[in-house]
């Protein structure tokens, strides 16, 4: 399928993560409109260009969905004539025929019903298996693989739905931010960054235009004045603090598109017509998805928008590429954000588990590790009790509840639960009893009862049997709180105070 008219070829990488950053404002600006140009609205949607992508069956109306917001790398239709356009054509560390590639993956979460909305970020450099290709890299180059490989990758590695799938290009951010009349902000210091082209000269409040805009979200290596020392000092988080101003900058650029309204034609005109040219969109979002939102969404405040970035840990690979590995454990709770999950809700793969058959059937316990092993449990060694049991036991080590919870809900027969004291933090030890059933694929929605005093005991199993050599992993707490920024952020407090 032919792209929009400025979706087509790569022509550098540093600046196309802040294209994304506009789509929410964008979204929410066409989502703030009326009945009354609805048909005005199916006219122009009719004429967006719509990408061929499988994405989830969106639930229905009102439930939470998520947009899969990707910015492209395009910068067709900037003037090369225009010396303002030069710090962002003159990049040669892509070549023009190059393909198509992203620096700039999020998913948006509205919740209708509640008025909600999330943002997770993905960085670029996150190390991850592409689907369809047995191979790991980092998660940018699935989108230079295709748009489903992207879609498919994410729901692979992370569980996450893609209910729509919404993608911008280059020159469309710009556009939005003119559109909006700027975005202000409220620099506490002068910032800038010679390879994006940003200059703060001031502090205090200022109203960044569509160029300035584009170096401030482009930032990778912004530097900030520090009066004490009287001199710039480097912000070193590259990439990680470009995503917390990047999701600043929505915030902000969010909140002016609101206060502003659409009860002007000539801007909603001109939203329209940016979203005609530099926006794609899978196939099931129409105007009905736009203006049912935009009544729920009309006074949304967007200091109320929940931003997350997904924890990880710098690596080399074994190639020498300077990489992120995602810290699982500690990403769970944000990632059950946008699966629909409760934040403390654990995935079973993070669960250790160990099968003692104490039935004296041979080969029971592994048959319910394979069993476990299926539904993504990380299952050990199973082993055999000393003795005949009648009743199952499930044990785990303190400060694991969510753990055993979760295994817990996937047996079909009762077991008595325990604490052990011995376990690694994260562990749990399933004994089959004669009592026990089978196992079933999906959870059930009945939390078990927990042993409200720590209770001491120890599974005995027979000499030469091992235990789990899986790696033990602590149980994440709940936490729906936004991901704290990383790096220099302008002071939000006091944008609230800039005109």
């Amino acid at each position: 399928m032919s792209g929009p008219k400025h979706l087509a070829k790569a022509q550098r990488r540093t600046g196309r993560q802040i294209l994304l950053l506009v789509v929410g404002s964008a979204l929410c600006l066409l989502l703030l409109t009326g009945a009354g140009v609805a048909g005005y609205l199916n006219y122009r949607f009719g004429q967006i260009t719509r990408f061929d992508v499988a994405i989830d069956v969106a639930p229905a109306s009102g439930e939470p969905r998520n947009y899969l917001l990707v910015g492209s790398d395009s910068r067709a239709g900037l003037d090369p004539a225009d010396p303002a356009n030069a710090v962002f054509l003159n990049d040669e560390s892509v070549s023009a025929d190059g393909p198509q590639r992203t620096d700039t993956i999020m998913i948006l979460r509205v919740d209708p019903d509640d008025g909600a909305a999330s943002l997770l970020s993905f960085p670029r450099d996150l190390w991850v298996p592409i689907a369809g290709t047995g191979e790991s890299n980092r998660i940018n180059t699935a989108f230079t693989a295709g748009r489903e490989v992207l879609i498919d990758t994410i729901r692979q590695n992370f569980d996450i739905p893609i209910h729509h799938y919404v993608e911008i290009d280059f020159v469309g951010f710009m556009g939005l931010v003119e559109s909006i009349g700027g975005v202000p902000f409220y620099f506490d210091t002068p910032v800038r960054d010679t390879h994006s082209g940003l200059v703060v000269q001031d502090s205090g409040c200022v109203t960044l235009d569509a160029r300035q805009s584009l170096s401030f979200a482009r930032s990778r290596y912004l530097e900030y004045y520090d009066y004490e020392s009287e001199s710039f000092q480097s912000d070193p988080t590259g990439d990680l603090g470009r995503i917390s101003r990047q999701q600043e900058f929505m915030r902000r650029a969010i909140s002016t598109a609101v206060s502003k309204g659409l009860s002007n034609p000539a801007t909603l005109n001109d939203l329209v017509n940016i979203g005609v040219d530099f926006v794609g969109l899978d196939p099931s979002l129409d105007v009905s998805d736009i203006l049912g939102l935009g009544r729920r969404f009309a006074s949304f405040d967007a200091d109320t928008l929940q931003t997350y970035s997904l924890p990880a840990t710098p690596f080399r690979t074994s190639g020498g590429a300077s990489v992120l590995d995602l810290e699982t454990t500690a990403a769970e709770p944000i990632l059950n954000i946008f699966r629909g999950l409760d934040p403390s809700e654990l995935t079973p793969g993070l669960i250790p588990v160990t099968v003692l058959n104490g039935t004296g059937t041979d080969g029971l316990a592994g048959d319910v590790t394979a069993a476990l092993d299926a539904i993504g449990f990380a299952t050990g060694e199973p082993g055999d009790t000393t003795e005949v049991v009648a009743e199952s036991t499930v044990s785990y080590a303190p400060g694991s509840e969510n753990a055993v919870s979760r295994l817990v809900r996937h047996l079909t027969s009762p077991a008595r639960i325990t604490v052990d004291e011995e376990l690694e933090p994260g562990e749990v030890v399933l004994v089959v009893g004669q009592d026990f059933t089978t196992v079933h694929d999906q959870p059930s929605p009945t939390m078990p009862d927990l042993p409200t005093t720590t209770t001491t005991t120890s599974t005995t199993a027979a000499p030469g049997d091992t235990s789990s050599s899986t790696t033990a992993v602590t149980t994440p707490e709940s936490t729906t709180s936004t991901t704290a920024p990383v790096g220099y952020v302008p002071d939000a407090s006091a944008a609230s105070s800039c005109p």
